[in-house]
C-alpha cells in the first residue's frame, strides 16, 4: 500500500534532546505530523515521544521508539518531523527501515518531500541520514572543544560536582566554578584521618552512615545524574573518594586528569588535600588492597600471626561452646593436598586470653615509642616538559621551512620572537631539571604513641599494626593435665625476625623478604 494512500493508520513519534529550542519543540513537531495526516486522511492510533533523550548515544534504545516499534501490527504508517527526529545515525536509521519494511509499515517525514515506499525515495532518506549524522558529530565536537576551554578556565560545565566542593558564581566573570564546600571537606579530612590510622573502610563506612552525612551520591547534593534517596556509605564509595585526584583540585574527565601543555595534570581550584597527605592515602590503600593483605569485616586479632608450632600452618578461629578459639587446620589441608594424614593434631588456643598476652607484650615493647609516618616524597622530572618544548622547537621550524608560513618581514620577527621564547624555555627547564629533587621517603612525626595508636584503632587496624610490627606468635602443644591457657606456649616475636618466621611459614621465597627488609633499612638511614 502506498504511503499515499487515504484511511491508514498512522503512529505519530515525536523527539527531542533538550526541550530548549521552540523550531523543533514537541508540539510544533506534532502539529506537522498531525497536519500531514489530516491532509492525506490518515487516522492518528497513537502518538509516543522521547523528550530529553539522544537520539545518537542511545541509538534504538529509546522508551517511546520501543513502544511504536513493538506495535507495528497496529500501524500502516510511522510519522515523524524530519529523519533527524527518528534517527541520529545512518545505521540506525537503516535499522528502522529495515523492520518496519519487514512487518508492511511505511515512514513519512511531515517535513522532508520523500516517498519512502519507493527504492529511489528511500535511498534518498539515507543521504539525508548521513548529513544529519555529520551533523550531530559536528555538533558533538563544538560542544567538546567549548567545555574544553571553559575547563581549562577554571569554569565549571555541570554534571556531577565532585565530594567535597560546591557549585559557586565566578568572582571574575561571567558563569560558575567549584569551590570547596567546607563541611564535605572536613568530614573528606576526617575518613583520610582513620584509614591512615588503621580504621577498616567497613568500619568507616559504617560510622558515616549512622552518623547521617549524606554519601557522594545523595539527592540533597546532586541536582542531575544519577542520585539515591539513601544516605548510605560503603566501602566502594569510599574507595572510589579516596583515590579520585579531584582531592588535589585537578580536573577529572572521563576518570583522567585533563592534562595541560606542559604536561601536569590541569589544576583550577583550591586542593582539598596536600600532595604529602595524598601520597601516604595511596600507600596505605594500595598496602592494603596487596597480595595477602586483603580483609573481611570481623577478621580476628591474630589471623595471619598465629602459627601452629607443629607443622607450622596459619591457625584459624572457630567457635566451641559459645567461646571463640584459634586452631590449626593444617591437618585439613594435608589431606585435601596430598589425600595423606598429617601427623598435626591440630592445636587450639582460647582467643581471649592469646589476644590480650600478645597485647600486652605489644604495648610493653612498643606503646610508649612515638608513631613516625614515612611519607613517599615525589620526585621532580621535568625531562617531559623538556620533549615537549623541544618538539615545538621543530614544529616551529617546520612552520616557517617547510610550510612556508611566517613571510615577509613582520613574519620573521614574529618567528624570532616565538622560537626565542621556545629556546629560554627550554633552557629554563633544562636548568631545573639538573637541580631537580629525587624521590624519596620523609618521616613524619605524628606526636602520638603506639598506645594512642591501638586504643583508636578497629580489630582490622590493630591486625595491621601487629603484622607491620613483625609480630610472629608461635602455639606449641599443650601439656598433658593443662586446663587453663599455659601462655608459655606461645612465642612471640617482633622486627625482621618475625616477618622472615612469617614470610618462611607462608612459603614465600625468604631470601628475596630478607633483601627487601634490608633495602628498605638502608632507605631509612
Amino acid at each position: 500500500m502506498a504511503a499515499s494512500a487515504p484511511g491508514l493508520r498512522a503512529a505519530i513519534y515525536v523527539r527531542l534532546s533538550r526541550e530548549t529550542e521552540e523550531s523543533t519543540s514537541p508540539e510544533r513537531q506534532r502539529a506537522a505530523c498531525e497536519a500531514l495526516c489530516k491532509a492525506r486522511g490518515w487516522k492518528v492510533v497513537a502518538a509516543e515521544e522521547d523528550i530529553d533523550i539522544s537520539g545518537y548515544s542511545r541509538g534504538l534504545d529509546r522508551p517511546g521508539l520501543q513502544r511504536v516499534l513493538s506495535r507495528l501490527a497496529e500501524f500502516d504508517v510511522i510519522v515523524f518531523f524530519k529523519i533527524d527526529r527518528l534517527a541520529r545515525s545512518t545505521v540506525d536509521f537503516a535499522e528502522i527501515m529495515k523492520i518496519t519494511q519487514n512487518e508492511g509499515v511505511a515512514l513519512a517525514s511531515a517535513s522532508e518531500p520523500l516517498d519512502l515506499t519507493s527504492s529511489m525515495g528511500r535511498a534518498m532518506a539515507k543521504v539525508i541520514a548521513v548529513f544529519a549524522e555529520l551533523e550531530s558529530d559536528t555538533i558533538g565536537m563544538r560542544v567538546s572543544s567549548a567545555h574544553e576551554h571553559l575547563r581549562r578556565e577554571g569554569r565549571w560545565t555541570g554534571g556531577r560536582v565532585p565530594y567535597g566542593y560546591q557549585v559557586a558564581d565566578n568572582p571574575e566573570g561571567p558563569g560558575r566554578i567549584l569551590v570547596v564546600n567546607p563541611g564535605e571537606a572536613k568530614t573528606v579530612h576526617a575518613i583520610v584521618e582513620r584509614v591512615l590510622n588503621k580504621d577498616s573502610l567497613m568500619k568507616i563506612a559504617t560510622d558515616l552512615s549512622k552518623s547521617d552525612v549524606p554519601s557522594p551520591g545523595h539527592a540533597s547534593r546532586q541536582t542531575n545524574g544519577r542520585r539515591s534517596g539513601s544516605k548510605q556509605w560503603y566501602t566502594t564509595t569510599l574507595k572510589s573518594l579516596l583515590t579520585n585526584p579531584h582531592l588535589l583540585g585537578q580536573v577529572i574527565e572521563d576518570g583522567k586528569p585533563i592534562l595541560r601543555t606542559d604536561g601536569l595534570p590541569l589544576v583550577t581550584r583550591p586542593p582539598i588535600l596536600d600532595m604529602d597527605t595524598w601520597h601516604a592515602l595511596q600507600d596505605e590503600l594500595g598496602r592494603r588492597a596487596g597480595a595477602g593483605e586483603q580483609r573481611r569485616h570481623g577478621t580476628a586479632l591474630l589471623r595471619g600471626v598465629l602459627y601452629c608450632g607443629v607443622c607450622g600452618s596459619r591457625m584459624y578461629t572457630f567457635t566451641a561452646k559459645g567461646r571463640l578459639r584459634y586452631r590449626c587446620i593444617g591437618r585439613l589441608k594435608h589431606r585435601q593436598r596430598l589425600g595423606e594424614v598429617s601427623t598435626c593434631y591440630g592445636p587450639s588456643v582460647p582467643a581471649e586470653h592469646t589476644e590480650d598476652h600478645v597485647t600486652e607484650l605489644f604495648l610493653e615493647k612498643f606503646g610508649a615509642l612515638e608513631v613516625v609516618r614515612m611519607v613517599e616524597r615525589a620526585g621532580e622530572d621535568f625531562r617531559p616538559q623538556i620533549r615537549q618544548a623541544e618538539e615545538a622547537l621543530g614544529d616551529l621550524e617546520k612552520d616557517r621551512y617547510e610550510r612556508g608560513l611566517f613571510k615577509g618581514e613582520d613574519g620573521a620577527r614574529r618567528y624570532a620572537e616565538q622560537y626565542t621564547k621556545l629556546e629560554d624555555r627550554v633552557a629554563s627547564l633544562k636548568q631545573k631539571q639538573s637541580e631537580a629533587k629525587p624521590a624519596g621517603v620523609e618521616e613524619v612525626r605524628t606526636g602520638q604513641s603506639f598506645a594512642d595508636l591501638w586504643k583508636a584503632a578497629s580489630v582490622e587496624g590493630k591486625r595491621d599494626i601487629l603484622l607491620e610490627a613483625g609480630a610472629y606468635v608461635e602455639v606449641a602443644p599443650a601439656k598433658r593435665g593443662g586446663r587453663r591457657m599455659d601462655t608459655s606456649r606461645l612465642t612471640v616475636v617482633f622486627g625482621e625476625d618475625g616477618k622472615l618466621r612469617r614470610a618462611d611459614a607462608d612459603g614465600q621465597d625468604v631470601a628475596k623478604v630478607a633483601a627487601e627488609l634490608s633495602a628498605a633499612t638502608d632507605g631509612d638511614d
